[in-house]
């Protein structure tokens, strides 16, 4: 009798600490998750530069109430990996009653920019100066963006007015740019092919290949020549064919090579505006103090 009492006795002790260590661990559990623990969680992960895991922090976090400082992080985290349509996206979140909205809507712009969206950029501009007023910093990125597209430039004095005495005068030049681009004519460059083979190359600033395809047309040119004086006239016709391919692609090729420059210009004239734009430190930059 006496084992039987004692063994119930043991049973309902184990029992007794099952249900106390349960307790213990729902508790700990619930206070490893609460939310100032994930919040302060996620900012160690931002700070720590990772964004994923501080995403699904801030999310978390979310679901059981709204924060827009929480939010403005997971749109960061978005623009520091680089992906800005997400990032404009999780932007856009943020109540425009919040402190931050004017923040976001300057990270929004650096998005867009990012993305080459020059157009949502003008209208993200626009629609910050119809609400905030306008902003000299901005006012400078809107017609920034203008030299980067097919966008139509005000008239010049309109145009510079808003740089700095020390800016105008290379904004001056990108803006004639703009208006006069220094680009050359394909058919300028064909015509001039025609007349004389490989010029329209050299036209292009391929001058090697100018000159090499001046060479060839004319060393079959003359062979072909030779063979028909010499009363060849298969090898005559071979020579004759392999030189009007070679006359007849230079042509297109001059005019391919022509294009080809201009795009060069294009491409040197964009990254020539961001790296100035850049330089002078036209965004706003991302606040510091989300890690403080």
């Amino acid at each position: 009798m006496c084992a039987i009492r004692l063994k119930r006795a043991s049973y309902l002790l184990i029992l007794i600490i099952l249900i106390v260590t349960n307790n213990l661990f729902a508790q700990t559990s619930n206070d490893l998750f609460s939310i100032n623990n994930r919040v302060s969680f996620g900012n160690y992960l931002f700070c720590d530069r990772d964004y994923i895991r501080a995403i699904d922090e801030f999310n978390a976090v979310l679901k059981k109430e709204w924060n827009d400082s929480l939010q403005f992080k997971i749109a960061t985290s978005y623009y520091r990996m680089g992906m800005f349509d997400k990032s404009i996206f999780e932007f856009q979140k943020i109540n425009s009653d919040a402190n931050l909205i004017m923040l976001a809507n300057f990270e929004s712009i650096r998005s867009f920019y990012m993305i080459g969206d020059y157009n949502n950029l003008r209208d993200k501009i626009s629609n910050y100066f119809a609400v905030m007023g306008e902003s000299h910093k901005l006012s400078k990125l809107y017609n920034y963006s203008l030299l980067m597209d097919d966008s139509e430039l005000p008239e010049k004095s309109k145009y510079v007015i808003h740089f700095n005495n020390d800016e105008k005068e290379k904004i001056s030049n990108y803006y004639d740019w703009k208006t006069n681009p220094p680009y050359k004519s394909p058919t300028k460059g064909a015509l001039m092919s025609v007349f004389i083979p490989g010029l329209g190359k050299a036209y292009a600033g391929e001058v090697g290949d100018g000159i090499t395809a001046f060479l060839l047309t004319g060393l079959f040119t003359y062979l072909a020549v030779d063979k028909f004086q010499n009363d060849n006239t298969t090898s005559g016709w071979i020579f004759a064919s392999i030189a009007t391919f070679f006359y007849a692609g230079n042509i297109y090729g001059s005019a391919t090579a022509v294009q080809n420059y201009n795009a060069g210009i294009k491409f040197n004239f964009d990254n020539e505006v961001k790296l100035y734009l850049n330089e002078k430190d036209q965004f706003i930059p991302t606040p510091k103090h989300l890690c403080n």
